[in-house]
């Protein structure tokens, strides 16, 4: 029996929605956060749901399966700040191959630099007029992940296009008196798409991260000496996000509708000493909206939502793009966000993407 070409398409993305509850999760315990900042302004204006449209050099982060479709090479860079503190940054190279696709090579960084150290002249005595805290020294507060990724473009299947792709990542943390972590991890995706040249376009990723389970080793000493050293472990965790692309004849638009949802698993488990988390399900819901107007200027808007074990934490973000393309193919983009964290107050966050 034959089945037309979008109700296969559809049965695929109910079969991966249908598989999220499979995952079992830990409710967060903050390991390595700062790999869920997200890159990129376009798609933190849209909520973070970037998992169906990583189609530029942030696809590393998002879904290295984007990397697939990329045929030329593109940088991209971008710079915040996170409470006014944190210096936050972002930046990727994409070079493309002959045969199917392109390799990632990107850095994000998250970090106080220079923070003071103070000491008293005289430790033995109490604080005082003749016994004021000076500054002694400095240290840095860094949190580093450096990313590796390809992706390749695969045979078209029965009228749809897949793209596959695969990362791995180098986390380091350094802090206080040269106290630093070490670990590795590795994620997957995959990107199916409808025809791109149609005016209406039905797009699907799917990333598995951590899929080996992410760990990080501290060179902490062990607080004992049957005791190893501490160690905290990323379980793996599933994205999925879905995308839908309608070019309309309104000031020659094209309105992009896209959702992400995934289980992030968490875990903050070190050797032994650790206490167990406390169970729950987090899922992350980020939903979001473009309105490019003229294929120059891109109006944003979007929500992100997560569900953990003791409260859920929704914020609303947007932002603009403006988009440069030449008839050789190259181009640049500038891109602006801006959220709005209940607990954070806002943010705002500037992008470049060039290619070239």
């Amino acid at each position: 029996m034959k089945y037309p070409k979008k109700s296969k398409f559809c049965f695929i993305v109910t079969v991966i929605m249908l598989c999220v509850g499979t995952f079992q999760s830990v409710d967060a315990r903050y390991t390595a956060d700062f790999l869920t900042l997200g890159v990129g302004a376009r798609a933190l204006a849209m909520g973070g749901a970037g998992t169906a449209l990583s189609d530029n050099a942030y696809a590393p982060y998002w879904n290295p399966a984007g990397l697939g479709q990329l045929t030329r090479y593109e940088v991209s860079f971008m710079h915040s700040t996170l409470n006014g503190e944190d210096a936050y940054d972002f930046v990727s190279y994409i070079h493309p191959l002959k045969k199917r696709g392109a390799i990632g090579v990107s850095w994000l960084r998250v970090g106080v630099d220079d923070i003071p150290i103070t000491s008293l002249p005289v430790v033995s005595r109490p604080v005082g007029p003749t016994n004021r805290p000076e500054v002694v020294g400095s240290f840095n507060n860094t949190d580093n992940a450096f990313l590796f990724s390809q992706g390749w473009r695969l045979p078209t299947f029965r009228g749809i296009h897949l793209q596959l792709g695969g990362t791995l990542k180098l986390l380091y943390m350094s802090g206080y008196r040269s106290t630093n972590a070490i670990g590795g991890g590795a994620d997957m995706g995959l990107v199916a798409m409808t025809n791109p040249e149609k005016s209406h376009q039905l797009i699907l990723g799917l990333q598995a991260s951590d899929i080996f389970t992410t760990k990080l080793y501290w060179n902490t000493p062990p607080p004992s000496a049957d005791l190893t050293s501490h160690t905290e472990t990323i379980l793996p965790h599933l994205k999925i996000g879905v995308a839908t692309v309608h070019s309309l004849p309104i000031f020659r638009s094209t309105l992009i509708l896209a959702l992400d949802t995934y289980v992030q698993n968490r875990g903050g488990s070190g050797a032994k000493s650790d206490v167990e988390a406390p169970q729950g399900s987090p899922v992350e819901l980020h939903a979001g909206a473009e309105w490019t107007l003229f294929d120059l200027l891109a109006l944003r808007i979007g929500m992100a939502e997560r569900s953990g074990s003791l409260e859920s934490v929704r914020h609303l973000t947007a932002g603009v793009g403006l988009n440069l393309r030449f008839v050789t193919g190259a181009g640049a983009g500038l891109d602006y966000a801006f959220g709005n964290h209940p607990a954070l107050g806002g943010s705002h966050r500037i992008s470049l993407r060039i290619r070239f």
